[in-house]
């Protein structure tokens, strides 16, 4: 291993990748939930900072989805900033800024022209690092935060990674015995581990090796090699990560997983019993003792604020809603951490017909609509359960044309750039939604031969992405099979427009992607 990364994988890239839970709406939404004022005012421009970026994706969404925000990003991986500011520059903005630089530099000599920000965030960093560079974390977070302002930190959880303690202390020592770069060597050892389990080691469970060798078959060896070659890997209980935030003036508030913010959901009475009873330094921790939990999204608040009940309640109103998932595949019967809950049918049943015919209404609305029975639900309800499902996504401004542009640009170089890395999946820009959706490669291809002039039309959109296949030399395997013909293929890519074009298309163009 080289010797400036401090134990920390270095030596291979980590896998890019955008998470929706980071975005300003998505944490402004959770503190909502828990009565808690957001730090900007909805649709207002805000700072916000990503430690430990990587490539910087998120980020990137949420400043090309932004563009009047100012977004920074950090990572000490000098080939991660690298990739970040050639998206950054190919898509044209000008609101990011993305900084080589360690935890213990930020620390201590942090860009002079830095804003203090309106949100933080991190993302499965924390529990990657060594003590040492969280107090960097936290210096950091304490000196540039503003009040008022969220630090989003996401963890491996405690107890619900214990059975991965001696697996993953077991990877580390097998792969410290090698030479070679560490994707060769997490397979390696993955394979050494099953050596051990025949041999009888009780703490080498059959289904957890099983599942690790399922991740390397996948083709998702960088993730492994991050994920479990780190030398000061640690697991973390709720309680003492909020400990660590104190100095900082940190308090926990929510949890971006938004169903987890109704105990109800989560606990049983019994449970809910002994949790609250608990002092409240100690009941995030009790909750993670019921609930399978191996991975928190935490979100912390440098002096949090309970809205008013007036204001919370017309806040939540206003809050628009935009449905993400085609109008048939709305459902009451949802999946929370107890399992599952159906909700009730005398409201849901007509609020879920004006959505899937008007597509994006506020909860306000859909408290108002005579037809339903407003009397079975609320407005904390309504958002908790409609974006915490997955059924909508909260709207967080009116898309301009500006916006538009925007978005459009930084889509189609970021989509060219995928295509030569060969990525099966991504997200595009949403400036509707201060953020992304993901897409599968058919949608990829659909988008980039739209933009590129194509017209909306099933057929013309499957010759324009065969002949753009063609021209890179690609090839799509059709759920698991690969075809040769131009014939099959123009078959297959048509049946995957048809559905693009009814129900993708119209959606990108709702929240501004397109």
């Amino acid at each position: 291993m080289t010797s400036w990364n401090e134990g920390y994988v270095s030596d291979i890239e980590y896998v890019p990748g955008f998470y929706l839970e980071q975005t300003p709406p998505r944490i402004d939404v959770a503190c909502m939930l828990r009565n808690i004022e957001p730090p900007v005012a909805q649709g207002t421009p805000f700072t916000y900072c990503e430690l430990g970026c990587g490539f910087a994706e998120t980020a990137l969404a949420i400043a090309a989805a932004s563009h009047h925000s100012e977004v920074w990003g950090f990572d000490f991986n000098p080939a991660h900033i690298a990739r970040g500011r050639a998206m950054a520059k190919a898509g044209g903005l000008g609101n990011i800024r993305l900084e080589e630089a360690s935890f213990d530099q930020l620390a201590r000599n942090a860009p002079r022209d830095m804003p203090a920000f309106d949100y933080i965030v991190l993302h499965g960093v924390w529990s990657w690092v060594s003590l040492e560079n969280r107090a960097h974390i936290v210096t950091f977070i304490d000196r540039h935060l503003k009040p008022g302002g969220v630090a989003y930190v996401t963890y491996n959880a405690l107890p619900g990674w214990t059975q991965a303690l001696p697996i993953q202390r077991l990877l580390l020592n097998l792969a410290r015995a090698g030479s070679a770069p560490s994707d060769r060597r997490v397979i390696d050892a993955i394979a050494a581990l099953r050596d051990f389990a025949a041999a009888g080691a009780p703490s080498l469970p059959t289904d957890y090796l099983d599942r690790l060798a399922g991740e390397a078959e996948k083709g998702s060896v960088s993730y492994l090699a991050h994920e479990y070659l780190n030398e000061h890997w640690a697991p973390c209980f709720h309680d003492d990560v909020a400990r660590d935030m104190a100095p900082a003036k940190l308090d926990y508030v929510a949890t971006a997983n938004l169903l987890e913010n109704f105990p109800d959901l989560c606990l049983k009475p019994e449970q809910r019993q002994l949790v609250d009873a608990a002092p409240a330094s100690q009941r995030e921790t009790f909750k993670d003792y019921f609930m399978v939990r191996a991975f928190r999204r935490d979100v912390f608040m440098r002096g949090a604020r309970e809205i008013p009940v007036r204001r919370r309640d017309q806040r939540m109103r206003e809050q628009r809603l935009t449905l993400i998932v085609p109008p048939d595949a709305l459902t009451r019967t949802i999946k929370v951490p107890l399992g599952e809950a159906t909700l009730n049918e005398g409201f849901y049943a007509p609020a879920f017909a004006a959505l899937a015919e008007r597509q994006t209404m506020s909860v306000g609305e859909l408290l108002d609509l005579p037809e339903a029975d407003g009397s079975t639900a609320n407005a904390r309800e309504v958002l908790g359960m409609l974006t915490g499902s997955g059924q909508a996504l909260p709207v967080a401004t009116v898309v301009t044309d500006e916006a538009r542009d925007v978005a459009r640009a930084y889509n189609r170089h970021h989509l060219a750039i995928c295509a030569d890395t060969g990525r099966p999946g991504t997200a595009l820009v949403a400036p509707a939604l201060c953020g992304g959706v993901s897409v599968n490669v058919f949608e990829m291809l659909a988008y980039e031969v739209l933009v590129a002039g194509t017209p909306a039309e099933p057929a013309a959109l499957a010759r324009a992405a065969w002949a753009l296949l063609q021209s890179r030399g690609d090839r799509i395997s059709y759920e698991g099979a690969f075809f040769d013909g131009a014939e099959e293929n123009l078959t297959r890519l048509q049946e995957h427009m048809e559905k693009i074009v009814a129900i993708s298309l119209p959606f990108w163009q709702r929240i501004g992607a397109i």
